[in-house]
């Protein structure tokens, strides 16, 4: 029984439920009743208030851990506060409104007489030079593979294109 009344207590406390006066009062009655000491009720509310600021005490400092926490993961993912972005929005509206009235004010280019280029002739492709001899006849097998290369690459003739 006392360690009941005793549990109650602790997690009051802690602070991990949220306490009332009257959950409060409750517990520290429960614990001197448990003791033996029932005439002692004004124990009882000093020990009640006792447990209601601890129990606020400690969830402040536990809010307080949690929000450092997170502000250092945000900080190190680079995220920005929604103000920040709200002002970004409200300077890129800003320029945005200065550019439409500058080209507004700005006189019209004046456009000349467009001409029309015609395109650049094709270049022909380059003729490759014929392989050297060698004078070795172990690669003249070679020579003949690199003869037929080079008879298998010549230009084809372009025709022109008739409109």
């Amino acid at each position: 029984m006392v360690m009941d009344a005793l549990r109650g207590y602790v997690q009051l406390a802690n602070g991990l439920t949220e306490v009332t006066k009257q959950k409060a009062q409750a517990a520290a009655k429960a614990l001197l009743q448990q003791t033996g000491a029932d005439a002692l009720t004004t124990r009882a509310s000093d020990l009640a208030d006792e447990i209601v600021a601890t129990s606020k005490s400690n969830r402040q400092l536990l809010q307080a851990i949690v929000s450092n926490e997170v502000e250092g993961a945000v900080a190190r993912l680079g995220f920005v506060r929604s103000e920040e972005v709200a002002a970004l929005t409200r300077r890129v509206k800003t320029l945005e409104t200065e550019l439409a009235e500058a080209q507004a004010a700005a006189p019209a280019p004046v456009v000349d007489a467009v001409v029309e280029e015609a395109p650049a002739p094709a270049k022909k492709a380059a003729k490759k030079a014929p392989a050297k001899k060698a004078a070795a006849k172990k690669s003249a097998p070679a020579k003949k593979a690199a003869a037929k290369k080079a008879a298998k690459k010549a230009p084809a003739k372009k025709t022109a294109k008739k409109a």
